[in-house]
């Protein structure tokens, strides 16, 4: 099943899909690409507000087409944890799919690096060796 999923604690607020992924313009001011990523095949925004929630939600649908992430979540973790969550997962036998992409969202400009390289180095890790000849 291919879905996307937001992660942000104040999803039904301020930073809910509709501003800061499907807005061009506070993608502007975030330093986002100015380019609205195409997820509406992907069907509605599945939201989480926490951590715990996000990994529960992965759970129950398995891995999700696209994700945006916000770094500082209300309850008292970050995105990260959920970021670190999904590569143990992918490691386990619980692939990301194959058309995978995520953005993050968040204002916190360290934390956006800190998930951005962290998943980017993963997935370009992972393409590596899955090349012919890399294997052993």
């Amino acid at each position: 099943m291919s879905w996307k999923l937001f992660i942000d604690d104040d999803c039904d607020g301020a930073r809910n899909p509709a501003i800061s992924v499907e807005d061009g313009g506070w993608r502007r001011r975030m330093n986002l690409p100015s380019s609205v990523p195409e997820t509406a095949y992907l069907g509605d925004w599945v939201l989480a507000r926490s951590a715990d929630e996000a990994i529960a939600i992965v759970e129950e649908l398995g891995m999700p087409s696209f994700i945006s992430f916000d770094h500082d979540l209300g309850d008292g973790k970050d995105a990260i944890a959920v970021a670190h969550w999904l590569i143990e997962r992918d490691m386990d036998g619980a692939p990301f799919p194959a058309d995978f992409a995520f953005e993050v969202h968040s204002g916190n400009p360290i934390g956006r690096a800190n998930i951005r390289g962290l998943i980017d180095n993963y997935l370009e890790f992972k393409a590596r060796n899955a090349a012919p000849g890399n294997g052993p």
